[in-house]
Order: C-alpha cells, then sequence, then structure tokens
C-alpha cells in the first residue's frame, strides 16, 4: 500500500511542518491576541470567533499539505508510467493510495490545528473552547484531504501531460490562491447559499466551523443572524467534487507522460 510511505515521508518533510503547521500557528497567535481586539466578551461571539479561525486556517493548512504530495509526482512520472504499463499497478489503485495518504494526513493535521487553536484561544479568553463535534470534524478532514488531493494530482498531471514543468512553481499555489478568496469571502461577504454550497472551499470551510463550534454554519461566518447553511448539501457538493477529482486524476494517470525533472528548471 502507497498510502504508508507517502503518509510516512510527509510527516517527516521539514517544509510541511513549517507552512503546514509552524506558520499556520503564528497565525492562530493574530488571530487569538492581536485581532480579537474590540470583541464582544460574551461566550456566543467567543465560541464563533474560534470556530471561524479555526476553519479558515485549517483550510489553508490542508491546502499545503495536499499540494506537496501531489507535486511529487513530477519526481516519479518514469517509474509511473512503466508501473502502469508493465505492472499490476492501476492509475485508480494509485489515485486510491493518494487519497487514503492525504485523508490520514488531513484528520492529523485538522487534531493538531484544533489542539492549537483550543489552547490559545481558551488562554486568551479565559474559558475552556474546545471543538465541539470531534467525530464530525474527522469526517470532515477526510473529506477534506481527500478533496485537496484530487485537486492538486489534476492539476500536477494537467501540467506533466500537456505543458512544461516550468509552469508548476505557478500551477502549486492555485489552491492556495483559491482557498484564501473563498475562506475570506465566507468571513465577511454575504455570498449566495446556492454558491456556497457549490464551492467545494466553502463546503470544507463551514463544514469545519460547524464541527468545531457544535451549530451550524452562516453564509457569512461574521454575521450570525446571515442565512444558515444545512451541512449536508455541504457534505453532498464536498463528495460530488471528489468523485469528479479521482476520476479526472485517474484518466490523466493513464496518460501520464515520463519527464524530466530538470524541464523545470527556470534558467
Amino acid at each position: 500500500m502507497l498510502a504508508v510511505p507517502y503518509t510516512r515521508a510527509v510527516l517527516r518533510n521539514p517544509n510541511i511542518l513549517l507552512w503546514g503547521i509552524a506558520f499556520m500557528a503564528f497565525w492562530f497567535v493574530l488571530g487569538a491576541y492581536v485581532f480579537s481586539v474590540g470583541l464582544a466578551h460574551t461566550r456566543p461571539s467567543e465560541v464563533g470567533y474560534t470556530s471561524a479561525w479555526f476553519a479558515i486556517i485549517a483550510l489553508f493548512s490542508l491546502t499545503i499539505v495536499a499540494m506537496s504530495i501531489a507535486s511529487s509526482l513530477t519526481y516519479g512520472t518514469e517509474a509511473l508510467a512503466f508501473s502502469f504499463r508493465y505492472t499490476r499497478l492501476t492509475p485508480v489503485s494509485y489515485v486510491a493510495s493518494l487519497l487514503v495518504a492525504a485523508a490520514a494526513i488531513g484528520v492529523l493535521l485538522s487534531l493538531v490545528m484544533a489542539g492549537l487553536v483550543s489552547g490559545l484561544f481558551s488562554a486568551h479568553f479565559g474559558t475552556a473552547i474546545g471543538p465541539a463535534n470531534l467525530a464530525g470534524l474527522v469526517g470532515v478532514s477526510v473529506l477534506a484531504g481527500a478533496f485537496m488531493m484530487g485537486l492538486g494530482t489534476v492539476l500536477v498531471l494537467v501540467v506533466v501531460n500537456y505543458l512544461t514543468l516550468r509552469s508548476l512553481s505557478f500551477i502549486e499555489f492555485v489552491p492556495l490562491v483559491l482557498s484564501y478568496i473563498f475562506g475570506f469571502a465566507q468571513l465577511y461577504v454575504a455570498l449566495p447559499a446556492a454558491a456556497l454550497y457549490l464551492s467545494p472551499w466553502n463546503d470544507m470551510e463551514s463544514l469545519l466551523f460547524e464541527a468545531y463550534r457544535g451549530a451550524p454554519a452562516t453564509a457569512t461566518l461574521a454575521v450570525s443572524s446571515s442565512v444558515t447553511l444545512y451541512w449536508p448539501y455541504c457534505v453532498a457538493g464536498l463528495a460530488a467534487w471528489v468523485l469528479v477529482l479521482v476520476a479526472a486524476a485517474s484518466l490523466l494517470l493513464g496518460r501520464i507522460r515520463a519527464v524530466s525533472i530538470q524541464e523545470g528548471r527556470q534558467i
């Protein structure tokens, strides 16, 4: 099972530990001790504020880890092309291994983020604010990790199969940029509920928020009186995206071409 070595490799990657965990912890410190100035000192306000920060930063962290795993495809295109043709390894089984690894890492990472935000925000507000639905948090993390892996894999395979590796450094940042745009948009902008259900980033953010808070997310997280979102619709939308990306990744893997990593040199 390729999922085990992939998981081990990611957990030992210093870049992932730096940008996926340490840098996100820095954002939590800012959220707890800097941006919370002026927040109403009421239990609902503090819980909602903490849940929103967890949802957004966990979303960013999952994006970074998934893209790092997906980009590893560029180092093994020759081996994969050979294996798909002459061994029992198939594109579907390979994608399944990547998804299992991403799901496992997504759960671990979300739990780490939950521990960090709970400790920092609880200490600042002087009251315990932990995840209300731990089982729901694990389930959301599995789906979120699978989506991020599928998206990252598809983007990398498009570069490998149809472009040059010089485009990879740009493509790698696309999921992170989209996470920032959609993640912060739901925090302050009143987007239509239908648009939020169709957006996988907002599905993930809403589900992470609801799992931590223990109450339904709203169309605008900073406005508790805005339209309430229904988690089954978010789950259905996110699951549909995962299925589409898995199918696309399997198809693109079947057409993978062997490329040299030297193609990615800018000079």
